[in-house]
């Protein structure tokens, strides 16, 4: 037995070797795995994160727009209001300056009209001498 252990001792030790080394180099294989597995996990959550964070923005980005073109909107209008009131309110302004007128004009009129007739009246009675 001695002798069976010893011809094929170099071949235990070897052999033994042989297991406790691959299983060091599964063993090491398998960490850079997890490492690798734990690396492109923790890439990927970065990835996630920033594409939420995108999401996040375009979203954001277009309830923004929204908001500020509906207050714009809302201004738009308020102004063509405001427009159309002030300038009704000219031209009312206007046609009741244009009535005033007229009736001054008609008034004007009619005071040339009393005056030319005195003087006609003076110019028969006093006659062109």
């Amino acid at each position: 037995m001695n002798e069976l252990i010893s011809t094929h001792l170099t071949e235990i030790i070897n052999f033994l070797i042989l297991v406790i080394s691959g299983g060091f180099w599964v063993d090491a294989r398998k960490k850079r795995a997890e490492v690798k597995s734990s690396e492109a996990d923790a890439t990927k959550k970065i990835v996630d994160l920033y594409q939420d964070a995108i999401d996040d923005l375009e979203r954001r980005y277009k309830d923004r727009y929204a908001e500020l073109e509906k207050f714009y909107k809302e201004r738009l209008d308020n102004m063509k209001v405001e427009i159309r009131r002030e300038v009704e309110n000219e031209l009312n302004e206007l046609r009741e300056e244009i009535k005033s007128l007229r009736t001054n004009l008609e008034l004007w009129k009619t005071k040339y009209r009393k005056l030319k007739e005195a003087f006609d009246d003076y110019r028969q009675k006093h006659g062109d001498k």
